[in-house]
């Protein structure tokens, strides 16, 4: 049966974990005197710096993604539009119908149609105009 990669991946990183875990542990009890001890305000004072510093690498890492993702984006959004606009304007494509729809109806626009109200208003006044 094929192991597919991240499978394989994710328990190699797994491994890797578990090794340093190990090494870690064994090099803490062999190596220097166990006897030292540490006051509480130390131990948080430690936590608190190693907590900012992870923050700190993780904002620099999440800046450089978006700056990243940012030009990606924004480079794959002006070619796009760029080939929108240059293949939209040829005869048959969506911008250029819209095109000929605008100029058909600004020929007329501000023009009344001529319904049989308005012919009725004429002759009526037709009629006073001439009596």
């Amino acid at each position: 049966m094929k192991i597919s990669s991240r499978l394989f991946a994710s328990m190699g990183l797994v491994f890797l974990c578990l090794a340093a875990g190990l090494a870690g542990g064994a090099f803490s009890r062999n190596f220097g005197e166990s006897n030292y001890t540490i006051s509480y305000a130390d131990f948080i004072s430690v936590m608190l710096t190693a907590i900012s510093l992870l923050m700190t690498l993780l904002a620099f890492f999440i800046a450089i993604l978006a700056y990243i993702g940012w030009n990606s984006i924004s480079g794959k959004v002006a070619s796009d539009v760029k080939s929108y606009l240059s293949d939209g304007f040829r005869e048959g494509q969506p911008l250029h119908r819209m095109l000929v729809e605008y100029k058909d109806k600004a020929m007329f626009e501000g023009i009344l149609e001529i319904d049989q109200d308005f012919e009725a208003d004429a002759e009526a006044e037709g009629r006073e105009d001439s009596a």
